[in-house]
């Protein structure tokens, strides 16, 4: 009998820390739950003007008129859903068949529509294909005036396809990024080749 009873005080325990320890865990998941939800930043959007975001530096997407390259001396102002009075705007299509459509270095051999990486304290020569392109451009690059430019002259690709390369010299506290090319045309009409220069340490 006394055997009995104490299996029969045993058997209760164990059920007891049995639910002890389910309830316990399913408390800590909540907890944890909840504490991950907060902390990967789900909150309402009214209470979450005190957080901080890193504001980008401003960078400038085209060149600068003071590089004396490009230029707009024609600038009018509109605003969405307004009309600008005495102002005709008429867009002509394009007569200029300039437009570089691939971008490599010499040293690769090759060019592609995707453009190519280049690193900080180096000089690499740059090749751009594409209808009308020639050395008689000047070539401008984007971002701050941190990349060298020389040696600008004519190449062409091996199908034919005319070109223009240049030097491009890149310091060692160069911008890391990515750099359009802008090619300007004797005539001043403009081609570019948007991001295709990748500046990496």
């Amino acid at each position: 009998m006394c055997n009995g009873v104490a299996d029969q005080q045993h058997l209760p325990m164990r059920e007891v820390n049995w639910v002890r320890l389910l309830l316990g865990s399913l408390v800590s998941l909540g907890l944890l739950a909840v504490t991950g939800c907060g902390a990967r930043g789900l909150v309402n959007s009214a209470s979450s003007s005190s957080s901080s975001i890193p504001v980008p530096a401003a960078s400038s997407l085209s060149p600068s008129a003071s590089a004396g390259e490009i230029s707009n001396t024609n600038t009018i102002s509109v605003s969405a859903g307004s009309t600008t009075a005495g102002v005709n705007v008429t867009v002509s299509p394009a007569t200029s068949t300039e437009n570089a459509t691939s971008l490599g270095t010499m040293a690769a051999g090759f060019a592609s529509n995707t453009g190519v990486i280049v690193h900080q304290a180096s000089t690499s020569t740059i090749v751009l294909f594409g209808a009308g392109l020639s050395g008689g451009m000047s070539v401008t690059i984007s971002g701050p005036q941190d990349i060298g430019v020389n040696n600008v002259h004519s190449v062409q690709a091996k199908d034919g396809t005319p070109g223009v390369a240049f030097d491009a010299v890149i310091g060692s506290s160069t911008a890391l990024g990515a750099r359009t090319v802008y090619l300007k045309a004797t005539n001043n009409d403009i081609t570019a080749f948007t991001g295709g220069l990748e500046v990496q340490p």
